[in-house]
């Protein structure tokens, strides 16, 4: 008797099924029977090693938005690391991060001039985060929205928007575990 914990037992039951020895599988319990010689034993008990193995976590996507201008405000912040090489002499204004996992839909709101930040969902490819849906918008003087679907690098900052002639809407995603 073999008690699996992450395969569910009837499935790994199929995959002898050609074979003429006896088994059976209780999904309550999920515990797979076999009866046969020593050595179709070692042959389940090795492939259950293989097949049951605790699937790999879910992947979050963190997007951090930014709105900086060259403008000193009294308001106004020093850059984070990510983006002082690119962008010296800018000051950030706002800035928003979402945390969510792959495929779901995420939001934030604040009371500043980044007003909300949301996206329909966050896919990772090789080398690529994809944010389907994105949606910032922006009160104040300034009011206005951006909306598009955006590839961006990991950890790679890119201009996702311009407001007014010094201001940039810039975007961080990154893989969290």
């Amino acid at each position: 008797m073999f008690v699996l914990k992450y395969t569910d037992a009837a499935k790994l039951r199929k995959l002898f099924s050609r074979y003429s020895f006896p088994m059976s599988s209780n999904r309550d319990f999920n515990v797979l029977t076999v009866i046969g010689p020593a050595s179709f034993q070692a042959q389940v008990e090795a492939a259950i090693k293989q097949f049951d193995v605790a699937p790999d976590p879910p992947k979050n996507v963190e997007v951090a938005v930014y709105l900086i201008t060259t403008k000193e405000t009294p308001a106004s912040l020093s850059l984070p690391k990510e983006l002082e090489e690119k962008w010296k002499g800018y000051r950030v204004i706002d800035s928003q991060v979402i945390r969510t996992r792959v495929g779901q839909p995420a939001e934030s709101s604040g009371s500043a001039l980044l007003s909300q930040v949301r996206f329909r969902s966050a896919s990772i490819g090789p080398g690529v985060i994809s944010i389907d849906g994105l949606r910032v918008q922006l009160k104040g003087p300034d009011t206005a929205s951006l909306g598009s679907d955006i590839d961006l690098k990991e950890n790679q900052a890119v201009v996702i928007g311009k407001t007014n002639p010094d201001g940039l809407l810039v975007a961080i995603a990154t893989v969290a575990q």
